[in-house]
């Protein structure tokens, strides 16, 4: 059993912290709160959240308690879905209003709607105004398992149904109710004396890379410096730089030691275009002095060598330890890997 919660952190990281718990816990999703927008600046809204997780067989299962919130599965986040699933939601407190393929539902307490991973979907969860949260089981589901049991699926989405009322939908809520108070029993590897929090450390690591594939995405695009990273995954420059302590690099090192791969790749391709200057330029560096320190800390040689190199190794690599502590400037000269 897999468990995190937002109440061990400070109010201005939960929502982000959050964020990065929906993904690590379902599937590629963004999440908004009401009224809120980007301004430049991380979010400073307290939500209290937790999810409890677990595993059975081919299926996911999970219970989710939030606030008021859209969750969307957008085009970007259809894009890095790597499998297929199919989520099937059964409400428990609150209201959902969910979307999909043109269609929208309202799902109630007792009812339930099924949406698909390869489409995109929102969710516009509110909270029960007693309680202040809203509660889900939500059970992820392989799509290939779905396809022979629905006649078709693509119509079955974002449809409501009813558990409350007799019939098919009643059996399918309590089925799915059961199934999770007793997964404990039904699961060897669950039980109350297993339930951890892998909030911190997991859900940093979860961040981080997530981080790391932003701006390997964004390195010639994009604005990469350590305020407008964390202004984009909502969190302060402070917990941005946390996030890389105790790791190889920290967060400079890493958008330089990119910015490093970036050319390399440029320089191994079958086909090189333009000068050094103009390759130094496309990677963000200051001029072809600055990649030639930087590259040659990396490589143990200068760009305009590199290739001279191949086919059988560009340069003697310089050792890890040296590399990650002479990065952005000049490392000392005794622990540069020269040529003979």
């Amino acid at each position: 059993m897999r468990y995190w919660t937002t109440e061990d952190r400070p109010a201005g990281e939960q929502f982000s912290y959050w964020r990065e718990v929906i993904c690590e816990a379902f599937t590629p999703l963004a999440a908004e709160l009401p009224g809120a927008r980007r301004t430049g600046r991380a979010y400073a809204h307290e939500i209290r959240s937790w999810v409890r997780s677990s595993r059975l067989t081919a299926t996911n299962c999970a219970e989710v308690s939030s606030a008021t919130q859209l969750i969307t599965h957008g085009p970007a986040e259809v894009r890095r879905t790597v499998t297929d699933h199919v989520f099937v939601n059964l409400q428990i407190s609150g209201h959902c209003i969910g979307t999909q393929a043109g269609r929208r539902c309202v799902v109630e307490p007792g009812g339930f709607a099924l949406f698909d991973t390869t489409r995109e979907y929102g969710l516009e969860f509110v909270a029960d105004d007693r309680s202040q949260e809203w509660r889900c089981v939500s059970f992820r589901v392989p799509r290939a398992r779905l396809l022979p049991l629905v006649a078709d699926l693509d119509a079955a989405t974002a449809t409501t149904h009813d558990g409350s009322s007799p019939g098919l939908a009643r059996i399918v809520a309590s089925t799915m109710l059961s199934t999770w108070n007793g997964l404990d029993a039904l699961d060897p590897a669950g039980g109350s004396d297993r339930l951890r929090d892998t909030g911190r450390a997991d859900l940093d690591a979860g961040l981080r890379a997530a981080v790391n594939r932003y701006l390997a995405a964004h390195l010639r695009t994009g604005d990469t410096s350590a305020a407008a990273v964390a202004a984009r995954f909502g969190i302060s420059v402070r917990k941005l730089h946390q996030l890389y302590e105790g790791t190889d690099r920290s967060f400079s090192r890493t958008v330089m030691a990119l910015r490093v791969d970036g050319c390399t790749r440029e320089l191994t391709a079958p086909t090189r275009a333009g000068t050094l200057t103009e390759l130094a330029a496309r990677w963000g560096f200051a001029d072809l002095s600055h990649l030639n320190r930087v590259f040659r800390a990396h490589h143990g040689c200068l760009p305009s060598e590199f290739g001279d190199r191949e086919p059988a190794g560009p340069c003697t690599p310089v050792p890890a330890a040296v590399r990650t502590g002479s990065i952005p400037g000049r490392p000392p000269a005794a622990t540069i890997a020269r040529r003979p």
